[in-house]
């Protein structure tokens, strides 16, 4: 190669260069857009209403939510939340701890105007991450409503893509690992979707 073409060569290759301008580093998605992304079906559950909790008053870091129904119709709901509650810096077991007796807490909150109460708070199994690995801790709540009726609920929470993930589940009482078998199915749909 002459030095002639050789010296094109190298002057073109280093004006394409300086034309290239560095790519913008992206901004990390609100939680409105991560629900917002999630599928229209979970495990057989449908997406209905999607909620935005920032821009309600004192909103600031209580996030967003879908809604879930089962597509067949009947009864059950499920909710996916995204939120960050302020999270700056990266969950340890005690925080992540911490903000699932909170979660606890604000069901047993809305106990009173739903009429239930928390019967019962049992473990249960974590729902596993794509890597086959628990992302989500959970509690197996029995709700004991007025007039008799009883149900069985799912609080699944954990640290996923900068913010925290929160399933709630609310079936009615069934044969023993039915409700579970629910549960970890939607479960890993949600967390498989909000890893994305």
């Amino acid at each position: 190669m002459s030095r002639i073409s050789l010296a094109l060569l190298l002057l073109i290759w280093s004006l394409a260069g300086a034309g290239a301008q560095p790519t913008a580093p992206k901004l990390p998605e609100t939680p409105l857009q991560q629900v917002a992304a999630l599928p229209a079906m979970l495990a057989g559950w449908r997406r209905g209403q999607v909620t935005d909790f920032e821009t309600r008053p004192n909103g600031a870091g209580l996030g967003a939510a879908a809604e879930y129904r089962p597509a067949a119709g009947g009864p059950g709901v499920a909710t996916v939340y995204r939120y960050d509650r302020g999270l700056t810096e990266a969950a340890t077991a005690a925080s992540l701890a911490a903000e699932l007796d909170q979660a606890v807490r604000e069901v047993e909150t809305l106990g009173p105007q739903r009429r239930y109460r928390i019967e019962a708070r049992l473990p249960a199994e974590p729902l596993p991450g794509p890597d086959g690995k628990p992302a989500l801790r959970c509690e197996h709540l029995v709700l004991a409503f007025e007039g008799g009726t009883r149900a069985e609920s799912f609080l699944c929470l954990g640290v996923l893509r900068g913010g925290y993930l929160k399933l709630r589940m609310t079936l009615p009482l069934a044969a023993p690992g039915v409700a579970e078998q629910v549960v970890q199915g939607v479960g890993r749909d949600v967390v498989a979707a909000a890893a994305r």
